[in-house]
């Protein structure tokens, strides 16, 4: 038997600087947690012009399907393509990473997996501040 899904299914970690945010998903994502996701974005938006992003997945339960269809989403999704330096995904389902390499050549995002057991790693790559020509981003 495992143990009980969090609830809140998501919830905001801490980080060490106001221009990268991370979030961890434990459980069934309800449309209000995700548009609460999408809030604390737009408004990292208005302080960075870009920001990176860590998402770690300890235990996927799906999502509400609204979720897909919903304004907020729609718009969020097209922000953070704007506005979307790194993305890490850390952990998730079987799929996450096969996912992320076929959808990651679509946008103008440097999006990668990482297994739980490489979270570190997610970390320093998030937190780096050079392109990917290994320029600076001051």
């Amino acid at each position: 038997m495992t143990s009980e899904l969090r609830h809140p299914a998501l919830t905001q970690l801490e980080t060490e600087r106001d221009d990268v945010y991370a979030f961890e998903i434990d459980g069934h994502l309800t449309t209000e947690e995700v548009e609460k996701v999408y809030q604390v974005l737009e408004k990292a938006y208005e302080k960075h012009d870009k920001i990176s992003l860590l998402m770690r997945i300890g235990r996927y339960d799906g999502f509400d399907w609204e979720t897909l269809l919903s304004d907020t989403a729609y718009v969020g999704k097209v922000h953070a393509i704007r506005h979307m330096k790194r993305y890490a995904i850390v952990g998730g389902p079987s799929w996450a990473a096969g996912a992320t390499r076929f959808f990651s050549p679509l946008f103008r995002l440097d999006v990668r997996h990482f297994e739980l057991d490489n979270e570190t790693e997610a970390w320093k790559w998030v937190y780096d501040d050079t392109d990917d020509n290994g320029a600076s981003a001051d």
